[in-house]
């Protein structure tokens, strides 16, 4: 192993280097918790439960995905990921793949819920910024965070609803973020490393981030479409669990992994627990981020 990293207060080794992921400080000598490994990786799984078209599993024990242009990559016990990187695969690529998706398989295989969300810290508590894929999570986490408060987790929010209260876990600290929300921000994209190749996606690690869990306070699931007013809602009942259990990360996988049930029980905990849910309505303007940070923070002091 080359490369030690830290993740949710876990060690990280990995034969890959991944600058995304924040260098391992703890002691040289401790045990990794999770490992990537290069190494031959089969085509299918001995007697799967589960058969897709890209992914198959067994028990919650093994998960294969098998992507054409990237390889096949195996993962067990929630601590194991083996890749074997196919000829000419793009490793800009197949980094983002190891820590979205993979990341998103390896919580859910050690029983922990991560949200398609970013994170940041508001008054000492967490707050979720979930929606779908270019929803607007990072950017108006960026816009958070030059307001002085702190990113926790880019992309994945895993959470820790087994404890007595519920828990954010910090994660990626650097933001992913597109040029157009980076020139809304005022941020240069020269000398920034692209997030994903051919895109114009960039990662920031210009602002510190927490390294510690923070109990979760809310959860903020973006909607972001054109032509719409920007407004906030407050849900409850079966439209919260509803919202929540659609921003679980690789959801479908998850389901093959048998971890409905958990889920559903890690959501009405949540919930339990006085975990918000909110809906924000995001017009597809980066000229509108300042007025959606503000309408979070005062839908936030009014659950105080």
């Amino acid at each position: 192993m080359n490369h030690a990293y830290q993740l949710a207060a876990l060690k990280v080794e990995s034969d890959l280097a991944l600058p995304d992921l924040t260098p391992w400080d703890g002691p040289a000598t401790a045990p990794a918790d999770i490992a990537f490994r290069l190494g031959a990786v089969p085509p299918g799984l001995e007697a799967p439960d589960r058969v897709e078209a890209i992914y198959q599993t067994r028990g919650r024990e093994e998960y294969l995905l098998a992507l054409p242009g990237t390889g096949r990559i195996l993962i067990r016990n929630g601590s194991e990921v083996t890749i074997d990187v196919e000829r000419g695969a793009d490793p800009v690529n197949t980094r983002a793949l190891l820590t979205g998706p993979i990341q998103a398989v390896l919580w859910h295989q050690r029983g922990l819920l991560p949200l398609h969300a970013n994170a940041v810290v508001i008054g000492g508590r967490a707050v979720a910024l979930a929606g779908n894929s270019a929803a607007g999570k990072s950017a108006l986490a960026a816009t958070l965070v030059q307001r002085g408060h702190e990113t926790l987790a880019d992309d994945i929010c895993v959470v820790d609803a087994g404890a007595p209260g519920v828990t954010a876990l910090p994660g990626v600290a650097h933001l992913r973020l597109w040029r157009d929300t980076l020139d809304a921000l005022g941020v240069a994209a020269d000398g920034l490393t692209p997030a994903l190749s051919g895109k114009e996606k960039f990662f920031v690690d210009r602002w510190s981030g927490c390294r510690a869990p923070r109990p979760l306070a809310a959860v903020v699931v973006l909607v972001r479409r054109t032509n719409i007013p920007l407004a906030i809602e407050r849900l409850s009942g079966i439209a919260a669990v509803g919202a929540l259990r659609d921003m679980v990360h690789t959801r479908r996988p998850a389901s093959a992994l048998g971890r409905d049930a958990e889920i559903f029980a890690a959501v009405t905990k949540m919930l339990a627990s006085g975990v918000t849910v909110w809906r924000l309505h995001l017009p597809d303007d980066p000229a509108c981020l300042p007025d959606a940070a503000d309408k979070v923070l005062r839908a936030l002091e009014q659950q105080q």
